[in-house]
């Protein structure tokens, strides 16, 4: 029965992913006709070539039409050329893709080594003065914008403080760095300064990212921890005299991870979807900068190649939360 379920469910998701790109498609050409970002690139550039670039890109077709097009096109993993950049937007896309996987995962590994213990120390000191301050603390960066909270970040760390202590808020590194009281380009730099240097570049986007999907896993954990010291299993263990730890960390947390380990798999959608901001306010060169890129010149090619790209993660991701509680947890069936 699980494997029926699955299947089904992975055919909702592509008539899913295909109503997204049908919806996207329409929206993204409605916004305006995509030659003007040629003709602002090449003003020399003659009525007679618009038109034949129009008749070769087949936008002289309506709208639905183009689309099915389009769609041939992509299922080949042909997403068509980018105007901004008169390259394939498949390979745009696939060159941007590390650098958002790169920082999607230390926001991940980052979220998940803060949260899960404190969330777990919050239980365990239920009703303390650091279980008040935990719990306020989560409730008010859930409530806290992200790009509001990432500009707080770079006024405070990036901005403010005096030359020399400033964190770096643009870009993945550097393109010059002070080694040694000299001044030398990234790639000529040793191997410990770009590491640091990269480093540094990745600590005001990782916490601005990290931060709602942190504060609501440290609740959530929490809330599991709380539900599983209550059972009778773990009174028994004490009355025993279990170690604390033992019962803690050996028997109550394998039962509470349960909820805690699909909450992180359906953080990572949203960890890629809100890339689009973060990148863009960090300079950051990934696949959400390039989504925001194109939208704002009108190059619709890539533009759909990258939303097709986090469409699917998220859709994936989805999939993959609502299978694992199958596995995760034997009490579930599926029919």
């Amino acid at each position: 029965m699980l494997w029926i379920y699955i299947l089904k469910q992975i055919i909702q998701r592509i008539f899913l992913l295909i109503i997204i790109s049908f919806v996207a498609f329409m929206l993204l050409g409605s916004m305006g006709d995509p030659l003007d970002v040629l003709v602002s690139m090449n003003p020399q550039i003659t009525d007679r070539e618009i038109d034949e670039y129009r008749r070769q890109q087949g936008l002289d077709r309506p709208m639905y039409i183009r689309y099915f097009y389009w769609a041939r096109d992509a299922v080949q993993g042909d997403f068509g050329i980018s105007i901004s950049y008169r390259r394939p937007a498949a390979e745009l896309m696939f060159g941007r893709i590390p650098n958002t996987i790169y920082m999607q995962a230390i926001i991940l590994f980052f979220i998940i080594t803060v949260s899960i213990p404190l969330g777990i120390f919050s239980a365990i000191h239920q009703y303390s003065k650091t279980d008040y301050f935990l719990t306020f603390v989560a409730f008010a960066g859930s409530a806290m914008p992200t790009f509001w909270f990432a500009l707080l970040l770079i006024l405070a760390f990036g901005v403010l403080p005096p030359e020399g202590y400033r964190l770096p808020f643009t870009g993945m590194y550097s393109d010059n760095l002070t080694v040694a009281g000299r001044t030398v380009a990234y790639h000529e730099a040793p191997l410990y300064a770009r590491f640091l240097n990269r480093l540094q570049h990745l600590i005001l986007p990782v916490l601005s990212a990290a931060l709602i999907s942190l504060t609501g896993l440290i609740r959530q954990t929490r809330s599991a921890m709380l539900e599983v010291v209550r059972q009778d299993y773990v009174r028994t263990a004490r009355a025993k005299g279990m170690p604390e730890r033992k019962i803690i960390y050996k028997h109550a947390l394998r039962n509470a991870m349960i909820p805690i380990a699909t909450i992180l798999i359906q953080t990572v959608p949203i960890l890629f979807a809100g890339s689009l901001v973060i990148e863009q306010l960090f300079g950051w060169p990934g696949v959400g900068k390039l989504i925001f890129d194109a939208v704002m010149s009108n190059d619709y090619n890539l533009a759909m190649a990258s939303i097709i790209f986090m469409s699917s993660l998220t859709v994936l991701f989805t999939l993959i939360a609502d299978i694992s509680y199958a596995f995760l947890d034997p009490r579930i069936t599926y029919r």
